[in-house]
C-alpha cells in the first residue's frame, strides 16, 4: 500500500504540475489544452493500473449500488449545490471584474461567442466527469482513507488555481482555494458510501450549469 500511495501522490503531483504549465506556459487554445488533459489523466491512471493491477476503470461509475432512494439524495444534493453557487456569485459579484474574465477567455483560451455554448456543454458534462473520475474515482478511492481525505481535496483545490489566477484578486483566490478544498471534502463524503462518483458528479454538473449560465452574461 505504501508503494501505491507514493506512486499516486508523485504521479498526480506531476500531472497537475504539467497541466498548470500548459495552462499558462503554452499559447494554445482551449481545445488543445482539453485534449492534453484527457490524455495525461488517462495515462496517469493507466500507468498505475498496469503497475499494480489494483484498479478497474469501470468501478468508479458502477450503477449496481445506487438505489432509487440514493438517486433522490443525489439530485437533491445537486440542486443544493447549484443554489449555493448562485448565492456565492451574488455575494462576490461586487468584487469580480467580469471584463477581465471575458478577456482571458477570449484572448488566452480562444473562446468566442460562437464556441462558448459548445465549451459550456463540455465543461458541464465532460470536464466535470474527468475531474470527478480523476480526483475521486482514482485518487481518493485508491489511497488509504485518511490520506485520501487530506491529499485529494488539497490537490483538487490547487489544480484549479492556475485556471482562475488571472480572474480575481489574491483575496478572492484565497477564498476560492478554501471553497474548493471544502467542496473536495464534501465530494469525498457523498461518494464514500457507494464507492462511485455518481453523487459528486451530479453535484459538480449542477454547480457547473449555474457557472456556465452566469458565463452566458459575458458573451450574450
Amino acid at each position: 500500500m505504501r508503494r501505491q500511495s507514493v506512486f499516486i501522490i508523485t504521479s498526480t503531483l506531476i500531472t497537475c504540475g504539467i497541466l498548470a504549465f500548459v495552462e499558462h506556459g503554452l499559447e494554445i487554445n482551449y481545445l488543445i489544452k482539453t485534449t492534453l488533459k484527457v490524455t495525461i489523466f488517462f495515462l496517469t491512471i493507466w500507468w498505475y493500473q498496469r503497475s499494480f493491477n489494483k484498479f478497474r476503470f469501470k468501478d468508479p461509475v458502477s450503477l449496481e449500488k445506487i438505489s432509487r432512494k440514493e438517486w433522490r439524495r443525489i439530485f437533491l444534493l445537486g440542486f443544493l449545490s447549484a443554489t449555493i453557487v448562485f448565492i456565492a456569485y451574488v455575494i462576490c459579484l461586487p468584487f469580480i471584474d467580469l471584463s477581465a474574465i471575458k478577456g482571458d477567455l477570449t484572448e488566452r483560451l480562444g473562446i468566442t461567442t460562437t464556441t462558448y455554448i459548445i465549451v459550456g456543454l463540455y465543461i458541464t458534462f465532460g470536464n466535470s466527469f474527468l475531474e470527478e473520475y480523476f480526483f475521486r474515482g482514482f485518487i481518493f478511492f485508491q489511497l488509504p482513507r485518511k490520506l485520501g481525505y487530506i491529499y485529494s481535496p488539497l490537490l483538487f483545490a490547487s489544480y484549479h488555481i492556475p485556471m482562475i489566477i488571472l480572474w480575481f484578486s489574491p483575496t478572492i483566490i484565497g477564498l476560492c482555494f478554501i471553497g474548493l478544498w471544502i467542496i473536495g471534502l464534501i465530494f469525498h463524503k457523498v461518494n464514500e458510501k457507494n464507492q462511485t462518483i455518481w453523487a459528486s458528479w451530479m453535484i459538480h454538473i449542477c454547480a457547473d450549469i449555474v457557472i456556465v449560465l452566469i458565463g452566458l452574461t459575458l458573451f450574450y
